[in-house]
């Protein structure tokens, strides 16, 4: 009879594949360096969507040579083709604002483990060699610290494609001095958190930033007898779990959150929608410039009034432009009135003529307008469970 292969010789061999694949991906990159440095000297556009095509199709042909699927092939090398466009971008703008745009401090919604400090920290990992957090307990003291000059950079969720836009942060925004200067979409699978002996079944008190509680509802929905407790944010939630050292309390949190406190996850991946997307937009006391080269957006922010039909006007003048734009809108408490507030993101540059040209008759319109700014456009990052 022949004897079973060992399973370690056979993993040593995936190890040291692994480890090759690792280093061709770092010699890929010092290519990509070269390559962004040759497109800012010659001027040419950093994204070249019929090459990714073509690059694409070539390499699902070579991959059926060995038995690759066309999902297989496309997943990875999409990811690989992200990451050598967002290099060049980075290099591009180093080179077009002096190396004087990236922060070396950022303020977030904490503790640790927070969406946002991941958000955070998926931006500062690229963009930033050194950098310190500074953790704050609201959305008004994340973006203060950058008004105070405490810190660089604020980093903020603005909205999430199942529950919608994040109204307090928008509040702040339309009273506050700073200005975007970058983006980040995170897919975010939120989990349910437990202490290691808990049981789904036995779960009596569930802790969270209300965010979550909206983007889990129709899991949330099925345990009628939960008691709902809001917390600051999604690690302060796991943080008490933690600390009550009780079997029936539970946090909706990331996984991430969970591990730094040693929770157990009970439930993963209990969205509404299978792609929980958040975005969050990075703050500064300064404004960037966008080279004409990277992919922009411009985001505007103003009051709608009641009595006034600015922002059909606003759409109408964008349509004739061919521009589709992004409105978010929320009603917010301002001076004890009720107020609509309209947060628009026009796919443009704003140093380009026709985007300077809406500018002037959206003014002409609307006086209460506000340019929160102009930075690169984000992709979705994957997820994080």
């Amino acid at each position: 009879m022949n004897s079973k292969p060992s399973l370690p010789p056979i993993r040593n061999q995936i190890n040291n594949i692994d480890k090759k694949i690792v280093y061709l991906l770092a010699e890929r990159k010092k290519l990509i360096f070269t390559i962004a440095a040759s497109k800012i000297q010659n001027n040419q556009e950093i994204r070249d969507i019929e090459r990714e095509k073509k690059l694409l199709h070539d390499l699902i042909n070579y991959g059926k040579k060995y038995h690759l699927t066309s999902e297989y092939i496309t997943c990875i090398f999409q990811i690989i083709i992200e990451e050598s466009v967002l290099t060049q971008q980075m290099l591009l703008q180093q080179f077009y604002n002096n190396n004087k745009i990236y922060p070396s401090s950022f303020s977030f919604l904490g503790p640790n483990g927070s969406y946002s400090h991941i958000a955070l920290n998926e931006y500062a990992q690229r963009n930033c060699k050194k950098y310190i957090e500074k953790e704050c307990s609201t959305f008004e003291e994340v973006l203060l610290s950058v008004e105070n000059n405490y810190t660089d950079c604020a980093i903020v969720p603005i909205e999430n494609n199942s529950s919608g836009v994040i109204s307090e942060v928008l509040s702040i925004l339309k009273n506050i001095n700073l200005f975007i200067i970058g983006e980040i979409n995170i897919c975010v699978n939120h989990c349910l958190l437990g202490l290691k002996n808990a049981k789904l079944k036995n779960i009596k008190t569930i802790y969270s930033h209300p965010q979550p509680f909206k983007q889990c509802s129709n899991f949330i929905r099925q345990f009628s007898h939960w008691k709902i407790k809001y917390s600051k944010s999604t690690t302060d939630a796991i943080r008490t779990v933690a600390q009550y050292k009780d079997i029936t309390n539970a946090a909706l949190g990331s996984a991430i959150g969970g591990n730094i406190y040693k929770l157990n996850i009970l439930a993963t991946n209990v969205t509404n929608q299978e792609k929980n997307i958040t975005r969050f937009i990075l703050l500064s006391k300064n404004k960037i410039n966008i080279s004409p080269q990277i992919p922009a957006k411009t985001t505007i922010i103003f009051n709608k009034k009641n009595t006034s039909n600015d922002l059909v006007k606003i759409l109408i003048l964008l349509q004739k432009n061919n521009i589709t734009v992004k409105t978010i809108s929320s009603k917010i408490k301002q001076n004890n009135l009720i107020e609509e507030v309209v947060y628009v993101d026009i796919p443009l540059n704003i140093s380009s003529s026709l985007m300077q040209d809406i500018i002037k008759k959206v003014i002409h319109l609307n006086t209460n307008i506000k340019i929160l700014g102009c930075y690169p456009s984000a992709k979705i990052i994957p997820a994080v469970l």
